[in-house]
């Protein structure tokens, strides 16, 4: 490996984010579009997740997790058909992709395809420990009158973690089906301890209270439940509101009014906190505008609230490395990868992270890496 090689390379991947941080006009970069996409997801938002996501898969169609986000996309809208194909593209690119196969077993079960979706909850399990496959098996075989077996598959995950409130949850509501009242009310009990905003739990416990003749702590559960269901609509309705300041920021964005969108991103953040796109978007106008330490404190915040996005992880980790953080910005780069072994960008920062550390082996591993990933494709040139 030639030294001028790594030099330049580290310079360019510590300096460039996946996201450009230069003012956004015109059409927006894969990152970028991954984050919007997601963003407007978790807020159901389908038809906007639609929108970006398509534009990701068109700017890399062989990206799986860009085919899996638009997966879910479509089928939010009820969509099953072109949800499908792009689940099944996801396993074409990725075989190994759990949350696809518990996705496409999902619509296939709604669909009422049984066997089908049997096959594919079973085939996430073959991968490895799975709650959510099992829990699509169990309500799978629940609707098949198989509620014994259903039973035991919830009671075996519940027990393994005992703050499983989904497991438990669900549960409950194979019990309650199955006429064992007394049973789920234990159940939907220890999901309310577990999440004191579980709506779900707190409206069926007042239920099966109810049926056992235990009128008075039915009531209670049930002034419990519109209670927090009030509370429930006030977050959410705080949420949507940070979302729609975020859609405005992108707007401000495409116009190339920094100052502008940094005004709706701060007051996204006021407003909610704990949301971590709002954090990574705005840590991404921060760098544009030269603010490094706080585009830092931004994705780092980001990561913390939801370790699961690779993309902010490696924006992370990519600002520590430029600020000369780089044994802390490794972890984050190799989190990125458990979550998405074949991201190009991960494997690429985490070779130039090695490099400037004297880790010249695993530094050439990574890069090999990412060579093979890369084939054919177009790949960003490190400066003259």
């Amino acid at each position: 490996m030639k030294r001028a090689f790594w030099v330049a390379l580290t310079i360019f991947l510590l300096g460039t984010s996946l996201a450009s941080a230069q003012p956004r006009q015109g059409a927006k970069d894969f990152a970028t579009l991954m984050m919007l996409g997601q963003t407007a997801l978790n807020m159901e938002d389908f038809a906007n997740a639609r929108v970006s996501l398509e534009e990701a898969v068109a700017l890399r169609p062989d990206d799986p997790a860009a085919h899996y986000a638009l997966g879910r996309a479509y089928a939010g809208e009820k969509r099953y058909q072109v949800a499908t194909e792009h689940f099944l593209e996801t396993l074409e690119l990725s075989p190994d992709h759990a949350s696809a196969l518990v996705d496409l077993a999902a619509i296939e079960e709604n669909t009422g395809r049984f066997e089908q979706a049997a096959e594919h909850y079973r085939q996430a399990l073959a991968q490895g420990p799975n709650p959510g496959a099992q829990r699509g098996l169990a309500s799978l075989l629940a609707k098949q009158g198989k509620q014994d077996e259903a039973v035991k598959m919830l009671i075996e995950l519940a027990e393994a973690d005992v703050q499983d409130a989904k497991s438990r949850y669900q549960l409950g509501l194979v019990l309650m089906q199955a006429g064992d009242c007394e049973g789920a009310v234990g159940q939907f009990q220890a999901v309310s301890k577990i999440d004191t905003t579980h709506t779900g739990a707190l409206m069926n416990l007042g239920n099966c209270l109810n049926r056992l003749g235990r009128t008075e702590e039915a009531q209670q559960a049930m002034e419990r439940f519109r209670a927090t269901r009030e509370e429930e609509r006030e977050k959410t309705d705080i949420q949507r509101r940070g979302y729609f300041l975020l859609v405005e920021a992108d707007k401000k964005l495409q116009q190339g009014d920094l100052t502008g969108a940094m005004s709706h991103m701060d007051e996204a953040v006021r407003l909610n906190p704990d949301d971590p796109r709002a954090h990574a978007m705005r840590g991404q106008t921060f760098e544009a505008q030269g603010a490094i330490a706080k585009a830092l404190q931004d994705y780092v915040r980001a990561a913390e609230l939801d370790p699961s996005d690779p993309v902010v992880l490696v924006e992370a980790g990519r600002l520590l490395g430029k600020t000369g953080r780089l044994e802390e910005a490794v972890p984050y780069f190799k989190k990125a990868l458990e979550l998405d072994p074949k991201m190009p960008e991960a494997h690429f920062m985490l070779a130039a992270a090695y490099f400037q550390l004297g880790r010249t082996e695993e530094a050439g591993r990574e890069k090999a890496i990412y060579d093979r990933l890369m084939a054919g494709r177009e790949r960003p040139a490190p400066p003259q």
